[in-house]
């Protein structure tokens, strides 16, 4: 009997482990695919990623409280030759991922870039910061807020 309760045990952690793992892969994959939006200029992978209620702040102050509202702001940055002229200079990194509960993760990534235009001014060296934080719903993790910071 003790051995079957040890087994039972044992099984019990690995699921966790195996799920804990699962959830981590698909919160990164989550991550993935919003790094390779922006770097394709790709708004319309917004609602694959961003929850309909999404809380969302760039450096400038632009917050938007839904995903639509966002697909159509990222829409129009994409298209502006300015926000395009922005090159990487480090790769995004998605630096820590932590699972909050069995439903919740924060995020940290980051990366830098130079070569912006913002109202016909370069803004020179960017070091950005991205703090998310994704719920899981229905089985699939989605960004209900996000803020990116710049250090100065």
């Amino acid at each position: 009997m003790k051995a079957l309760s040890w087994f039972c045990a044992v099984a019990g952690v690995l699921s966790v482990s195996t799920a804990r793992a699962d959830d981590l892969a698909d919160v990164r994959s989550v991550l993935a695919v919003e790094i390779r939006m922006f770097a394709t200029f790709d708004e319309t992978l917004a609602p694959k990623i961003y929850a309909p209620d999404v809380t969302w702040q760039n450096p400038f102050g632009v917050r938007f409280h839904s995903e639509a509202a966002l697909q159509g702001f990222l829409a129009r940055l994409f298209r502006r030759p300015g926000y395009r002229s922005g090159k990487d200079t480090s790769a995004p990194a998605i630096t820590d991922v932590r699972l909050i509960g069995p439903d919740v993760a924060v995020a940290w990534s980051e990366e830098t870039s130079s070569g912006q235009i913002e109202h016909g001014k370069p803004l020179g060296l960017r070091k950005s910061h991205y703090l998310e934080v994704l719920h899981k719903s229905g089985g699939a993790w989605l960004i209900t807020d996000e803020m990116i910071m710049d250090e100065k």
